[in-house]
């Protein structure tokens, strides 16, 4: 397992230059593509057409905008809803990154751990309206552990399971308990897994 990067090497990431020009950076008033795939179908004539799904986040609006459109510019497909599952994208998964090793607390954790310190995840989480991380929101789950010194296979001993905030580019909360404040710390899992 790689040794911590340092906070310098993780905020390079989000700064690097890019064929002489700056990197792109995440941006809390910006819409940013979750993902696009470009596919060939069957339409109901029997023909085939191109055609490309986008699904946008839109951090101001609190919007995920999914959009499917054929080559020719016609859009077939247009829905807009307040919460999505989509998966961070490389640049908001270096943010995150860069978030959490930049938090007080959980960077004096770093530097108290013995071994090789990781820092990975980006789950997407979910919560009830009214929670930051609810509809609207663009929250990711991160994890911060530590392995033993010269033992990579070893179970790696978790420090810090840290929320962050992807809409406002913040980690709400460093020490998270995983039980409580994951998706299925949401009230509608917690009713459900009382019935079961």
């Amino acid at each position: 397992m790689p040794r911590f990067r340092p906070l310098a090497a993780a905020l390079a990431v989000l700064a690097a230059p890019v064929a002489g020009a700056q990197a792109p950076r995440l941006a809390a008033d910006a819409p940013r593509v979750l993902f696009s795939v470009t596919d060939s179908v069957k339409t109901d004539d029997g023909r085939r057409a191109r055609v490309t799904r986008t699904v946008t986040y839109d951090p101001v609006a609190g919007e995920y905008r999914d959009e499917t459109v054929e080559a020719g510019g016609r859009v077939l497909a247009r829905s807009v809803r307040r919460t999505s599952l989509a998966g961070p994208t490389p640049l908001e998964a270096a943010a995150a990154r860069a978030l959490v090793e930049a938090h007080p607390e959980v960077a004096a954790a770093i530097a108290a751990a013995e071994g090789d310190v990781t820092v990975e995840g980006g789950f997407p989480l979910v919560r009830e309206p009214g929670h930051p991380c609810g509809p609207g929101g663009r929250c990711v789950l991160v994890d911060v552990y530590a392995t033993p010194p010269g033992e990579p296979g070893a179970p790696g001993e978790r420090l810090r399971h840290v929320v962050v905030d992807l809409r406002a580019l913040r980690v709400l909360e460093a020490d998270a308990d995983p039980q409580a404040d994951g998706n299925l710390g949401h009230p509608a899992a917690r009713r459900q897994s009382r019935h079961q």
